[in-house]
């Protein structure tokens, strides 16, 4: 304990020595995260880490990433060619990860806001809030009580949690970093393409709609919980994977009782779609005996989290995989590029 003591008071002498008086923010305000904790932040905030690369994601959408000086250590495998929308990424410090924080780090970047998950250990987060740092935890979901804090949280109404969840982090964190207005065309572009997709399925009959499965690596998927099953349910499909709960593992006899129609991979795990079309257990599989496996493009970010483009570009990608011929008029390179040059500043680089 008295270790523990000394270190503690090395960090907070050291945050007392990298922020002098001056270099204080003369105003504050109040915002409240998505774990419901209030936080005091700069009225302007010039400094971001940033431990969450979702909303690593975010703030490069809105304009913001020539302001982050610390990012999380996995970033480029979490969300891969975020560094061709901004390039000064790839060469940032890496103080901390999603459940892990190296405090002195982050003290020497001296950030005026450090985001985390939701999920972040309760002590990591109370280390650095005890060391004066104003920390702000992102979830994109609507979770109440002890649901907020899970990483595979229990939701009356998935889609539910999940759209207001994601509108109501886009816009603080845009309100953090004074760009609200920004976050509000952000939003509001999102949800509007959104609606071209439900009124496209709605009339599908429960019977008629595709049976889909999550292939991640070593049979893990995602279950019910995740905005995974809700992009799937958007799109007009069926996660068959419904009845477990949150990101897991599941048995191979699981997913041959299942039989999907369709398989999609995450751009992220692209090496299971050569494991799967060449593994002799799945060929009974109705997905591989018709080549219907699809690896999701960058931009359709397919995870548990919803982020803006999954709405606006992600749902209508995977309609249209799903039935092609009610989105036979789509032009999907013409909606990608709209959607990147309003957003990352140019149009979309990434594989199709």
């Amino acid at each position: 304990m008295p270790f523990l003591r000394r270190s503690f008071l090395g960090l907070l002498l050291l945050a007392a020595m990298l922020a002098p008086a001056s270099a204080r923010p003369a105003s504050a305000r109040t915002v409240t995260d998505q774990l419901n904790r209030t936080v005091t932040v700069p009225d302007t905030v010039n400094r971001i880490v940033v431990l969450q690369h979702q909303t690593l994601d975010i703030l490069v959408e809105l304009g913001a990433a020539d302001r982050i000086v610390g990012v999380l250590d996995k970033w480029q495998s979490l969300i891969p060619g975020l560094d061709r929308y901004a390039p000064r990424l790839a060469s940032l410090p890496t103080p901390g990860g999603l459940s892990t924080v190296n405090v002195e780090e982050v003290l020497r970047l001296q950030p005026d806001v450090v985001f985390v998950t939701n999920y972040a250990p309760p002590a990591m987060i109370d280390q650095l809030a005890r060391a004066g740092l104003p920390v702000v935890a992102i979830s994109l979901s609507k979770g109440e009580g002890v649901e907020a804090p899970k990483l595979n949280p229990s939701f009356a109404d998935d889609d539910a949690a999940y759209s207001e969840g994601l509108a109501i982090g886009v816009r603080l964190i845009g309100d953090i970093v004074g760009q609200r207005a920004r976050a509000d065309r952000l939003i509001d572009y999102a949800f509007a393409q959104r609606k071209l997709v439900e009124d496209r399925v709605r009339d599908i009959p429960d019977a008629r709609r595709v049976r889909l499965y999550m292939a991640n690596p070593d049979l893990n998927t995602y279950g019910s919980g995740k905005y995974t099953g809700v992009i799937m349910k958007r799109s007009g499909g069926v996660n068959v994977a419904a009845g477990v709960r949150g990101a897991t593992k599941v048995s191979m006899e699981d997913v041959l009782a299942w039989n999907p129609q369709v398989i999609f991979v995450q751009d992220r795990y692209a090496p299971v779609i050569g494991e799967i079309r060449k593994g002799p257990a799945w060929q009974p599989i109705d997905a591989v005996r018709t080549d219907r496996i699809y690896l999701t493009p960058e931009y359709v970010k397919p995870w548990g989290y919803p982020l803006p483009e999954a709405l606006a570009l992600g749902e209508l990608w995977m309609a249209r995989k799903l039935y092609p011929d009610r989105f036979a008029d789509i032009d999907m390179q013409e909606k990608v590029d709209a959607f990147y040059t309003q957003f990352y500043g140019q149009p979309y680089t990434g594989p199709n």
